[in-house]
């Protein structure tokens, strides 16, 4: 009889959670190091009343008896005993400060957690109220948050300041709140200030000061010249939305010795950018700062590399000293040809190359042995490109018209195309400029075809003797993993609700089989989102209608009447697809 009450005792506290509880402790399985959770979305603001409905669920397990018996079990609480660092992490997902403040009320070990949580994140965004009054309820909640928390900190992690739109009542508030987080060896810094009517919010000079700081991001801030900034251990700046000179910024780079990512975003103020002798640099971004003619980067370990132009504002660019640039992503630049081969040819450990609006661009040619990933995107004037790149695994391509006049890429995975012919009388040279490229891949690898017309999809396990007709509109996916086509098409159904999804394949297609099982043997209420926002698929898809044929080419011609499959492949499958609003 004890045997049997011990071995009843041991199933309980074995026994899973149920309902909210069993998801969330299974999200939750301790993985050993932060860095696990990245795959995970973020959580919900459920999350306190999960906490307290487990905190709920432990005091009645505890007073339950085994079998009448009036004994007490004591089962283990997962959350409570996983390791301070790693609750930390999960709170810091919280995008509303106030929750992360009411945890405190669950026990002593959770008020002592939020006590030593080291991140402080006050968004003006989470507070209902407008106007003064939203004003005054976030000042207040900031005053109070740092009066008892920040006094016995000797550091603090990070310090997040989202402010909707500049208010210079609270202008002196927030440059007491940073100055304290600054005086508390604060280690990442964002501060973000709405523009309005071009007013900027002075940063404090206390924050160029702050030699503890890694990660500086600023957002709608001016930034005055200072000449004794120490930000000796900073590897992150980001700057978005300030008006900046060459002074500042040189002042800016020539004091931070171990910079690592450099990033200047819709910025103004800047004509010319010179970046060199920062040994560390690894990462430079520049998007769409206005009035910017010219840039030149002389860091020779430079890894990767952004330009977002505005095709207003012509800029030149020198990457000519970056010679072991491995990413590369230029947009609407106007870099000519010549530039273009002088520079690339330098680049020989590339692996990301991606060309997007480049309009200047006419003739180019890549050769490049380490190329893994190549993107051409609406290069409207681009009318030859000669690729040569053995090792190229990703390509995708947007545009009117086939430029490739050659194309060494035996080892390709993946092809995006997107296809729009603007032009009058351009279907047939397309449809055989196409007909030709697809010859180009080796059909003995059995790459498959996913094509897309408005909202119908269909997809050809095998890609060998496929015909294709003249379109007006045409996106084509060829891939080679099964398990890419698999995410590829779960994607695909997340983004675009097609109406009808056909399958070409053999009969024995175990692609096939897995798309059956995930769309017919779908649940009714499915629970895999439940505590996300953003739902997938399979909530908004509501009705299913499946028709298999031997015969493929009737049925997929009455959407498409420019596809003709080729005889060899013998069954088709095609899912018509009914979705409800998005909105409910």
């Amino acid at each position: 009889m004890l045997w049997k009450r011990i071995s009843q005792q041991k199933l309980l506290r074995a026994k899973p959670s149920i309902g909210k509880d069993r998801k969330f402790t299974k999200i939750m399985q301790v993985s050993g190091h932060p860095s696990a959770w990245t795959s995970q979305r973020k959580p919900k603001r459920k999350f306190l009343n999960i906490a307290k409905h487990r905190i709920r669920v432990v005091k009645k397990q505890k007073m339950e008896g085994v079998n009448g018996v009036d004994e007490r079990v004591d089962p283990m609480d997962w959350i409570s005993e996983l390791p301070e660092s790693i609750i930390h992490y999960i709170l810091s997902f919280l995008r509303c400060p106030k929750d992360v403040a009411r945890i405190s009320v669950l026990s002593k070990k959770w008020r002592h957690i939020w006590a030593s949580f080291l991140t402080f994140n006050f968004d003006q965004k989470s507070f209902q109220a407008q106007g003064a009054e939203q004003n005054e309820n976030f000042k207040d909640f900031i005053e109070n948050s740092l009066s008892t928390r920040l006094e016995p900190m000797f550091g603090i992690q990070k310090f997040r300041l989202y402010m909707t739109s500049f208010n210079l009542k609270l202008a002196p508030h927030m440059n007491r709140w940073i100055s304290a987080a600054t005086a508390k060896n604060v280690k990442e810094l964002e501060i973000h200030v709405g523009v309005k009517q071009k007013r900027y919010y002075s940063l404090p000079q206390t924050v160029l000061t702050a030699k503890t700081i890694t990660s500086l991001k600023l957002y709608g801030c001016r930034l005055d010249i200072c000449s004794d900034i120490k930000l000796a251990h900073l590897r992150e700046l980001s700057i978005k939305k300030v008006c900046i000179n060459v002074h500042i910024i040189q002042s800016l780079i020539g004091s931070c010795p171990l910079i690592e990512d450099l990033r200047l975003i819709h910025c103004s103020g800047l004509e010319y950018l010179h970046v060199s002798a920062l040994l560390k640099l690894n990462r430079i971004e520049v998007h769409e700062c206005h009035g910017l003619k010219w840039v030149e980067v002389v860091i020779p370990n430079l890894q990767t590399f952004w330009y977002h132009g505005k095709g207003s504002m012509p800029c030149k660019i020198n990457l000519a000293a970056c010679g072991n640039l491995k990413t590369l992503t230029l947009k609407d630049t106007d870099m000519t040809d010549e530039l273009f081969q002088e520079q690339i040819i330098k680049f020989s450990d590339l692996e990301d190359l991606v060309l997007k609006e480049c309009n200047t661009l006419q003739r180019i040619t890549i050769l490049s042995q380490k190329l893994k990933r190549l993107a051409l995107l609406r290069c409207e004037k681009l009318e030859e490109a000669n690729i040569d790149a053995p090792n190229l695994l990703s390509f995708e391509y947007t545009g009117d018209k086939i430029p490739f006049s050659s194309m060494i890429v035996s080892s390709l995975h993946e092809v995006k195309l997107y296809f729009q012919s603007t032009r009058k009388n351009q279907d047939i040279i397309l449809f055989n400029m196409l007909q030709k490229f697809l010859g180009k891949f080796d059909q003995s690898k059995v790459l498959k075809l996913v094509l897309q017309e408005d909202k119908n999809v269909i997809i050809y396990e095998e890609l060998k003797e496929i015909q294709l007709f003249p379109f007006t509109e045409l996106k084509l996916d060829i891939i080679k993993s099964s398990r890419t086509l698999k995410e590829h098409v779960d994607s695909l159904l997340r983004m675009c609700h097609p109406k009808t999804l056909s399958i070409v394949s053999s009969s024995g297609s175990k692609f096939l089989k897995f798309l059956h099982e995930e769309i017919m043997d779908r649940e009714g209420t499915p629970n895999c989102c439940r505590y996300y926002t953003r739902k997938c698929w399979r909530h908004y898809l509501e009705n299913v209608e499946i028709e298999e044929s031997e015969g493929v080419e009737n049925r997929i011609s009455s959407w498409n009447p420019w596809l003709n499959p080729s005889p060899t492949l013998q069954k088709s499958t095609t899912f018509t697809l009914n979705w409800r609003s998005n909105e409910q």
